[in-house]
């Protein structure tokens, strides 16, 4: 396990100073030691040395042992930068959750559904955005071209919001069919104007069925005869 990095304002507490002048001015990797090393024999023990970040100008202390194996070679955000932007991460990363954690809030509409998360994880996915279609604003949305496919490569693209919502949304009826639907009316045309598709309003029946909700016994025959 490697030694961790103590910034330099808040080293632990050395057992031995040294005036040793030798390493300073070394460079391994991104890191350049300005300082003598401390000997710490308790906890994580070794010698540690001062160092800076030439990427970054963050200062640290560091073990001598990690950079001259070349575990440590600069500072976490500089050594290993995020090969997408965090914000990108995140959407996808949540998106992700939302297909394979059964705890999730939206898992019933997605992972509940059978929709998948095929990339590798998401910097994988964001890669795939931003080599296939370019980086774009963080105002524009991630969307699926098919609803009721997957986050996969080719069914993945980039949406102004009104594109993202127009794909998803009903806002009306063509004709309305009672025997269609699970739910009356108007609790379906809520539920649309929500941005929920068919799929997923027949999603959100199953688990109301399943955690017994109000009137779940109405809906489930409803189900029943629109799988018959």
């Amino acid at each position: 396990m490697a030694k961790p990095q103590f910034p330099l304002q808040t080293p632990p507490r050395a057992d031995k100073e040294s005036f040793n002048q030798e390493q300073v001015g070394a460079r391994f990797g991104l890191w350049e030691v300005i300082g003598p090393e401390r000997r710490y024999t308790r906890g994580w023990s070794g010698l540690y040395v001062p160092t800076r970040c030439t990427g970054c100008g963050s200062e640290f202390w560091v073990a001598l042992s990690n950079m001259r194996l070349g575990k440590s070679t600069g500072c976490s955000a500089c050594a290993r930068p995020r090969k997408i932007p965090q914000w990108l991460w995140q959407r996808l990363a949540s998106a992700k959750n939302r297909c394979t954690n059964p705890n999730d809030p939206a898992w019933p509409l997605y992972g509940g559904r059978g929709i998948r998360f095929e990339f590798e994880g998401p910097t994988a996915a964001g890669l795939y955005l931003i080599e296939t279609y370019g980086l774009q604003s963080r105002e524009m949305e991630i969307d699926r071209a098919d609803n009721n496919g997957h986050y996969a490569p080719g069914n993945l693209r980039w949406a102004t919001r009104a594109e993202n919502q127009a794909n998803r949304r009903k806002t009306r009826f063509v004709q309305w069919d009672p025997a269609e639907w699970p739910y009356s009316r108007n609790q379906v045309s809520h539920r649309l104007r929500e941005g929920m598709t068919r799929a997923e309003i027949l999603a959100d029946a199953w688990t109301a069925v399943a955690e017994k909700r109000k009137n779940w016994r109405a809906i489930q025959e409803k189900l029943r005869s629109l799988t018959s």
